[in-house]
């Protein structure tokens, strides 16, 4: 019997459709839902969020997998060619948290917040929640079909950094003349659940750094493997994710963006 038959005649019994889904997310590939694996090295110790950390070239080295990023054409503005098209990504998890390291190339730092609008260089990763039949669109989820994105810019990072230096406070500063929000780290933690449903929670709980160099950016993104927020992934032995970048030089925001398709990543 085909295996997404098998998932929904078992839909209405929760205990096996727990079991359907974390097998039919195992098959991704097999299936072509998923287009990349991904396997976290385990390691021992504190995961450090500085890129430019030894333990990023030493223990944390792994086996970088190389990501191609497409354009985005399914809602308008669509964007046919993004700057960003490859993204080197590791993953690394102790037995509290896990951390992915992203690395790309880009021949100018964008990280400042112009006429209103964020052309900044950023990243995200994103996450789908409770998946129930197939997985939801690679943009942002759609209706029901909520998913969590942890999303990095660079201009939070240089105005928290201001903000250490000068003690001018990050919520002093506005965007499209709305308040910056109080925070202690340049990532974002978001749900989505569609176009323009974009909500930052109320509770934060992922952190980040980047850092660049040699025209190549390299971020940190960190979590733990479970928390009580069910806004939040919960990260079994495998979990669909997908990445997004931005290129503030190139004047990408929003929706023009480079996209992957859907990846597998497998807990060790």
């Amino acid at each position: 019997m085909p295996r997404r038959v098998l998932c929904l005649l078992l839909s209405g019994i929760l205990i096996f459709l727990a079991g359907c889904d974390e097998s039919q997310i195992a098959n991704c590939l097999e299936e072509e839902t998923c287009s990349y694996e991904i396997k976290v090295k385990k390691v021992k110790g504190e995961i450090p969020l500085s890129p430019r950390d030894p333990f990023w070239q030493n223990e944390g080295k792994g086996n970088p997998v190389i990501i191609e990023l497409g354009p985005q054409l399914i809602t308008n503005p669509q964007w046919p060619d993004p700057f960003v098209k490859q993204i080197q990504i590791r993953a690394v998890g102790n037995d509290s948290d896990i951390a992915f390291l992203l690395s790309w190339k880009d021949n100018s730092k964008n990280e400042d917040f112009s006429f209103g609008v964020d052309y900044t260089d950023q990243v995200a990763l994103m996450f789908p929640l409770n998946i129930k039949g197939e997985f939801p669109p690679i943009t942002m989820g759609s209706d029901g079909e909520v998913v969590n994105i942890w999303q990095w810019k660079a201009a939070w990072q240089k105005a928290l950094e201001k903000e250490k230096v000068s003690g001018t406070s990050v919520q002093e500063h506005s965007v499209a003349g709305s308040p910056f929000q109080k925070r202690t780290t340049p990532v974002d933690d978001l749900n989505a659940e569609g176009f323009s449903t974009l909500t930052r929670q109320d509770e934060q709980d992922v952190n980040g750094l980047g850092f660049w160099a040699n025209d190549q950016w390299q971020v940190v993104f960190k979590r733990s493997w479970k928390n009580k927020d069910n806004a939040d992934v919960q990260f079994g032995a495998y979990q669909p994710m997908a990445i997004a970048a931005w290129n503030g030089g190139n004047r990408e925001t929003n929706g023009q963006k480079g996209i992957s398709p859907w990846i597998l990543l497998k807990r060790p």
